[in-house]
């Protein structure tokens, strides 16, 4: 019976963070005018991209600290991310101005590792993050949750 257990718990850890439905749902605003980036943006493929922030709820919430209930009352959305992966892009002017993008890149899930890059200029900083858990672009801590999930399964098939 413990040994039936013992694989029970290590089968339902591996499900959990292996298994992961291919859709999941990601959180979508946006704390950037939208406008003012565009015009500051001249490459093609980058104005191309970027002009996807035009489709995601502006609010002052969606900047890092994000709390999820105060982000919800304020217009911020979760949407469907099919295939995909949740991105979170902050950045940081010069003057100490920080934005913030959160949103999903859909049919990405195969291209897409669950990362962060920080690139700083003379004009600020950028940081894009991805991950590809439920809802996982809401905090500024990338890889919490499958690091919890990993201790606490080794953990439990210790202790059985």
């Amino acid at each position: 019976m413990k040994n039936e257990l013992r694989l029970f718990v290590i089968f339902a850890c591996v499900f959990e963070t292996v298994c992961q439905s291919v859709d999941i749902r990601c959180y979508s605003c946006t704390s950037m005018e939208a406008e003012q980036l565009l015009n500051d943006v001249t490459d093609p493929n980058w104005r191309r991209w970027l002009e996807n922030v035009r489709n995601v709820p502006y609010t002052e919430t969606c900047k890092d600290y994000f709390q999820v209930d105060r982000a919800i009352r304020s217009g911020v959305k979760n949407q469907n991310c099919e295939d995909g992966a949740c991105m979170k892009m902050w950045f940081q002017e010069v003057n100490g101005a920080s934005h913030v993008w959160r949103s999903c890149i859909p049919n990405a899930r195969d291209q897409i590792r669950s990362d962060c890059t920080r690139v700083s200029t003379s004009q600020g900083e950028m940081e894009v993050c991805t991950c590809t858990g439920n809802l996982c672009n809401s905090s500024p801590q990338r890889s919490v949750y499958f690091i919890s999930i990993f201790v606490l399964c080794a953990l439990l098939s210790l202790m059985l």
